[in-house]
């Protein structure tokens, strides 16, 4: 895994959400729901939303595209935050 992935992963697990369980597969991060959430559609949106905001504060010029991908059983859904620079 990438130092920058790294701190990707600690900053959501700091900012976010302590009980997602989070992976990286290549270059994607992978964010797995507990089955716990309900409503998958508002979730991933709220998801998104909280993470585009503390990455774009905390690393305002990224080299690196981001591909975060959702998952909640057999649902999956996808997001990019490109590179600033």
């Amino acid at each position: 895994m990438e130092i920058f992935q790294e701190n990707i992963l600690n900053l959501i697990r700091e900012k976010c959400s302590s009980h997602w369980e989070l992976n990286v597969f290549k270059n994607h991060i992978i964010i797995s729901l507990p089955d716990t959430q309900e409503d998958y559609r508002s979730a991933y949106r709220q998801i998104k939303q909280e993470i585009t905001k503390y990455v774009r504060q905390h690393f305002p010029e990224r080299d690196e595209e981001l591909i975060f991908e959702v998952r909640k059983g057999s649902w999956n859904f996808s997001f990019k935050l490109r590179q600033t620079n």
